[in-house]
């Protein structure tokens, strides 16, 4: 896995240098934008979890884990981009967060069973009129 704690960090994939790039300009505050996880060929979902410090898979308030009656996740938004998603959580009341970047290709195929249920899809620029 890769971390990243500033947009000049080595990412090798336009995409997602792009998405973290503009991720980074718009929060501006490294107080508040801990840093970028991207999730990559070889990671597990232990290796994950240890990064994070908790199960990717288990909302973190109750303790229910993905596919259980019951499950609610902990993450604040989850996006769909063309080649990744991307999973954002806040860890503290200051607004702290780590942005996960999961690459559709990834064989973690429970992650992306979650990701693909509960992401919504990106929303271009254009619509938004933010570039």
């Amino acid at each position: 896995m890769q971390i990243v704690l500033n947009p000049a960090d080595a990412i090798a994939d336009p995409e997602l240098r792009y998405i973290i790039t503009e991720t980074f300009q718009a929060i501006n505050d490294p107080e508040v934008l801990g840093y970028c996880l991207i999730v990559e060929p070889g990671d597990t979902l232990a290796t994950i979890n240890e990064q994070l410090g908790f199960s990717i898979l288990t909302n973190r308030w109750t303790g229910i884990e993905f596919g259980q009656p019951g499950f609610v996740s902990s993450f604040e938004i989850l996006v769909e981009h063309a080649h990744c998603y991307e999973m954002v959580f806040i860890i503290s009341d200051d607004g702290f967060g780590i942005e996960v970047f999961i690459p559709k290709t990834i064989d973690i195929p429970e992650l992306l069973a979650m990701c693909q249920q509960y992401a919504t899809p990106e929303v271009p620029a254009a619509v938004t009129g933010v570039i």
